[in-house]
């Protein structure tokens, strides 16, 4: 009798302890949000509390829609679009490079409007990459900045094996107004040499202005002409546009042929190419001031029958008009001697 009470009371224990386990379960399952919802989630820096969406509920409900856009805003992105496309290239280019997505190139704090207040000048460059191609771009921009402004200004684009977008940056006056101008020196690589562009940028004016080979300079290329001296070593430019003439010194002829034939060989291959050659410190691209006017100095090289044997050198000297852009005034030939450069002439460019 006695063992039957013993085992009737350990299974009513059993169960007693069944039920309240049973109990607290189900008390769990009820704490874990309020009405059915996932848990709140803390921001454990600040110990803010934010209600995270129903694991369960349609993309209407959590206000994203289908591909993740927000429904509140018109602009879709389940189709390429370029605008958006860079937007989000920018977006992960700014988490990749420390929020700026730009590479600080140089900066400068001047005033380019002559108002006595400087402004904030950077010049950045940075990689854009087509969606279309999968091939990146290098771009250069200028980021001006003042008290109540932001301005950008792409001034080149370029990509290739050597996206360099800077060799140097001046401050001057180009245009006489007063203000300071903006003056970029862009480097480029030939298959022999390297060689120069520059892009000029008026803050006062919102102008700028890119300088490469083009057809205008080409066509003043095309003005010069080639001859032989007969009986010397002298090879002749001419420009009849212009009524000028010089002579160029031909060194060493000692090549096995006769002069004549040599001379001749250069007055049918020399001829100018169109680009501003990097040729020493002072031929280059660069500005320079005559009788207080700051002037744009192109160089381009003369070469006499292939790109290993220069042997002269165009200066073209450009001003800023009141428009910004560049006019031509004058041309100097400078010829290469053994005892060094040499002017052999020059002339003045009537624009009319």
């Amino acid at each position: 009798m006695t063992g039957g009470i013993i085992i009737r009371r350990l299974f009513l224990a059993a169960v007693i302890l069944f039920l309240f386990l049973f109990a607290v379960a189900c008390g769990a399952v009820k704490d874990t949000g309020t009405n059915g919802t996932a848990p709140a989630s803390v921001d454990d820096e600040n110990g803010t509390v934010s209600d995270m969406p129903d694991i369960d509920a349609t993309p209407s409900e959590t206000g994203l829609g289908t591909d993740g856009e927000d429904e509140g805003d018109d602009k879709k992105v389940s189709e390429y679009d370029p605008s958006v496309a860079e937007e989000h290239e920018n977006d992960s280019r700014r988490e990749a490079e420390g929020g700026t997505g730009y590479e600080l190139l140089q900066s400068a704090s001047i005033d380019l409007d002559n108002d006595g207040i400087n402004e904030q000048v950077e010049i950045v460059k940075t990689v854009l990459t087509s969606w279309e191609t999968g091939t990146d771009q290098v771009e250069g921009r200028l980021l001006i900045s003042g008290r109540d402004f932001k301005r950008q200004i792409v001034f080149c684009r370029t990509g290739g094996a050597f996206p360099e977008i800077l060799t140097r940056v001046e401050f001057e006056d180009l245009d006489a107004d007063g203000a300071k101008d903006i003056f970029i020196v862009i480097p480029g690589y030939g298959a022999s040499f390297s060689y120069s562009n520059y892009f000029i940028y008026s803050f006062a004016k919102d102008k700028g202005h890119s300088f490469s080979s083009d057809n205008e300079l080409a066509d003043f290329i095309d003005q010069f002409e080639f001859s032989s001296v007969k009986g010397s070593n002298l090879l002749t430019v001419t420009n009849q546009i212009h009524g000028f003439s010089a002579d160029i010194v031909i060194e060493e002829l000692t090549w096995g042929e006769t002069p004549e034939d040599i001379m001749q060989q250069y007055a049918e291959g020399t001829w100018i190419d169109p680009v501003s050659v990097d040729i020493s410190e002072d031929s280059r691209l660069a500005l320079v001031k005559k009788e207080g006017t700051v002037e744009i100095k192109v160089p381009l090289p003369v070469f006499g029958m292939a790109t290993v044997n220069m042997i002269a050198e165009i200066d073209l000297y450009y001003r800023i008009d009141s428009d910004f852009k560049p006019v031509l005034k004058r041309c100097e030939i400078i010829d290469f001697t053994d005892d060094g450069k040499i002017k052999a002439g020059s002339f003045e460019v009537d624009n009319g």
